[in-house]
């Protein structure tokens, strides 16, 4: 199971001691945040079953990088989470690859095909990236206008060279796509 996939669960707090230890004020606090945590986990569960998911399956060719030596290779265990939502002509797109490899001499992007062959409406698009591993760093994700997702590091450096089973990429992407 994906490290994605694990269920938020809070424990309910022992109010009744914050109550004793840190008084009336910090317990009503902490009781906000506990609520509101609650919440939004349900809320954002409500809005996974609402929207119908669809999984990507797994292919080599839909990953590659910029550069004309290095290799981004996601073997297709790598592949932990790939899938989207469509809502009209407004697509969202979540990745979650885990140890994947890079080969040497890598560029600054790693690449990846968007589902089922779908291209954005423009080059604006613009989401979080997270990135583990051998480096970890944040990034963004954007479409540049094409059917393809384009992974930078913040600082656009290039990728980690030679790293073997040990660089993780997480992100998403909500944008209007050309029917």
């Amino acid at each position: 199971m994906a490290r994605s996939h694990v269920p938020l669960l809070i424990q309910a707090p022992d109010f009744g001691r914050i109550r004793d230890e840190s008084g009336v004020w910090t317990e009503e606090a902490i009781r906000s945040l506990y609520l509101f945590s609650e919440d939004t986990r349900r809320r954002l569960m409500d809005v996974e079953r609402m929207f119908d998911w669809t999984e990507v399956p797994y292919a080599a060719g839909t990953f590659s990088d910029n550069s004309s030596t290095g290799d981004w290779t996601v073997a297709e265990a790598d592949q932990k989470l790939y899938r989207f939502t469509k809502v009209g002509r407004t697509v969202s797109v979540n990745f979650f690859f885990e140890d994947t490899t890079t080969g040497s001499g890598m560029g600054t992007q790693l690449r990846i095909k968007m589902p089922f062959g779908m291209q954005s409406a423009a080059t604006t698009y613009m989401g979080p990236l997270i990135v583990r591993g051998s480096v970890n760093t944040e990034g963004y994700v954007t479409t540049e206008g094409t059917d393809t997702l384009y992974c930078y590091r913040t600082d656009h450096a290039a990728w980690p060279s030679s790293v073997t089973d040990n660089l993780d990429i997480r992100g998403s992407l909500t944008c209007q796509v050309i029917d």
